[in-house]
């Protein structure tokens, strides 16, 4: 995906004084004040894992460090964040690598990982996260939330099938799902998600590509028939500071973050785990049925959403794409 290039900084940074001069209280002359934004609304699950961060750092660093979480893209749009926290409009983001693979292509890698977040820790893939972050875009790559492996993302159908062949489907997509979709033989569509609803309601697209949760919040759930209950990927988000910002801070203040962000990414995998549950049943509830593959079409199908984005990535990244795969896969 192509993203369009950050303009109007000065407007976005006049936009944000008035938003602190009129939203944040006052705060003790002694306390850090770091303002933090996301691509979605709070009420979208996966800001969650932000929203704790910011609650465990207001607890154990008060009167040191008070994040304020200011709001989403109407406080700055969504393909102009990661931009945003480079240049010190804000200090915190919830990350999500899909939109900011123009500056940091590599970032994409954390959607094909097949280890928990803390194996990642220990096999060197964090490291290669946190330091090609820092060299490519000053930005500190804190921390993975994107909670259970290969429990981020299926497809949704409205026409059956039994065996993983999307031969004839015309199929909704982001950057996440290309590579799949075109090899189970099906069309790849891109189109917004404010767009989904009318083209599933009006057969512009059989189906579409989403996260585990969120279906009922656009309300798709009511133009949806099917859902592949077999999941891939593994969410791609992550907790960034602004460089500058974080070598500022006192040492104590970074040492109790780590703890935080360790914390936080095993807090991540239950989240999501339970949360997805919830949405399993939302989905059933509304009526949505559950299309299972045998074991042998069920591996072809996860096998084949992996290998086909990591043939892509490797392609795209010769240098790097090999060694990312080794330590996202443990190979």
């Amino acid at each position: 995906m192509k993203f369009r290039k950050f303009t109007g900084m000065a407007l976005a940074a006049g936009a944000l004084l008035g938003v602190l001069f009129t939203q944040v209280p006052a705060a003790n002359a002694e306390t850090r004040v770091l303002k933090a934004i996301s691509p979605w609304p709070a009420a979208y699950y996966w800001v969650e894992p932000l929203l704790e961060f910011q609650r465990r750092v207001n607890e154990r660093l008060a009167g040191k460090v008070k994040i304020d979480y200011l709001g989403h893209s109407d406080v700055v749009p969504t393909f102009e964040q990661f931009e945003g926290l480079r240049n010190g409009v804000v200090d915190i983001i919830l990350g999500a690598s899909s939109y900011y693979t123009g500056q940091v292509p590599e970032a994409t890698a954390v959607l094909y990982t097949r280890l928990q977040s803390t194996d990642l820790r220990k096999n060197g893939f964090y490291d290669f996260m946190r330091t090609v972050h820092r060299e490519k875009a000053d930005v500190v790559y804190l921390a993975n939330t994107g909670g259970g492996v290969g429990k981020a993302f299926r497809m949704y159908l409205n026409k059956k099938v039994a065996k993983p062949d999307f031969s004839g489907l015309k199929v909704r997509v982001s950057p996440v799902y290309v590579e799949l979709v075109k090899a189970l033989g099906g069309t790849p569509i891109v189109m917004k998600p404010g767009e989904i609803y009318t083209a599933l309601e009006r057969g512009v697209v059989d189906g579409y590509g989403w996260s585990y949760g969120g279906i009922s919040d656009f309300g798709w759930q009511e133009v949806t028939k099917y859902a592949i209950d077999h999941g891939f990927y593994t969410a791609n988000t992550a907790i960034l500071l602004n460089g500058k910002v974080w070598d500022s801070l006192d040492d104590d203040v970074k040492k109790v973050m780590e703890e935080i962000a360790l914390e936080l990414e095993v807090w991540a995998q239950d989240y999501m785990d339970t949360k997805n549950e919830a949405d399993n049943e939302l989905l059933k509830k509304a009526g949505v049925e559950f299309i299972t593959f045998s074991d042998a079409d069920k591996k072809m199908y996860v096998e084949t959403a992996y290998d086909a984005a990591w043939s892509a990535f490797i392609k795209d990244h010769p240098e790097t794409g090999a060694k990312l795969r080794g330590l996202a896969e443990n190979k």
